[in-house]
């Protein structure tokens, strides 16, 4: 393994009238490839604005982000869709999945319109029997886990998650996090996770605490527990 991401001194501010909003005010974390990263913090910690900026759906005001040697802070719009395209898969936590579309459909659109990779990710998620369920006909783990599959149809270098069991129950957030964490060990896929939860803190291979836009702390765990030992 070797290094994946580099984030250097990132600063994202904001204007609002006269007044001038720092999300983020210079932080700096490295990630290796196929580790598990969670993005920790309370509400405003600027967790969500750092994940949106690796993911290329919004630009640092300065710093550095540095993916596979490769500044994509500098790159255009047209380098970022083809960045987004090729190297992440995003899951979020409202699913945003077509609603006149299908489970498999949904899948379709970012795996080359190929049914056969879509029926793979589902029957990995678990959801082989609901290839052709609608998203108003699926439960809300259900909904997560076909827009888990959807992401990971790409093969993408970084999966990142954006509080992706916010708002899901106990079981159906179990099964989703059973399925990332799956992701992460047996296909080496790297994830960031970004997370107010506590409890998901012994998963992760690295722990990356924000507060008001700064990086409070940075730990790693030698041994993270699997989803099933979690109790929250």
């Amino acid at each position: 393994m070797g290094e994946l991401l580099k984030v250097e001194d990132l600063i994202k501010s904001y204007s609002t009238g006269k007044n001038e909003f720092k999300a983020l005010k210079g932080i700096s974390f490295t990630v290796e490839e196929g580790e598990f990263v969670l993005l920790y913090g309370d509400s405003g910690s600027g967790k969500s604005t750092a994940l949106n900026i690796i993911g290329g759906m919004d630009r640092a005001s300065s710093g550095k982000v540095i993916v596979y040697n490769r500044d994509i802070t500098s790159y255009s719009d047209k380098q970022l869709n083809e960045y987004r395209r090729n190297y992440i898969g995003f899951v979020f936590q409202s699913y945003n999945l077509i609603n006149n579309l299908s489970a498999r459909e949904n899948i379709m659109l970012v795996s080359g319109k190929d049914p056969d990779v879509a029926d793979k990710m589902l029957e990995e998620m678990g959801l082989k029997d609901r290839a052709d369920a609608f998203p108003t006909e699926l439960s809300g783990g259900e909904a997560q886990r076909v827009a888990l599959a959807r992401a990971m149809a790409k093969s993408p270098a970084m999966l990142l998650c954006d509080e992706p069991t916010g708002a899901l129950d106990y079981d159906n957030s179990r099964r989703v996090m059973q399925a990332i964490k799956r992701l992460n060990r047996e296909s080496g896929i790297t994830v960031l996770m970004v997370s107010h939860n506590l409890a998901f803190l012994p998963i992760a291979d690295k722990v990356i605490k924000l507060k008001s836009g700064w990086i409070e702390s940075i730990s790693e765990n030698d041994s993270p527990i699997s989803v099933e030992e979690l109790e929250w």
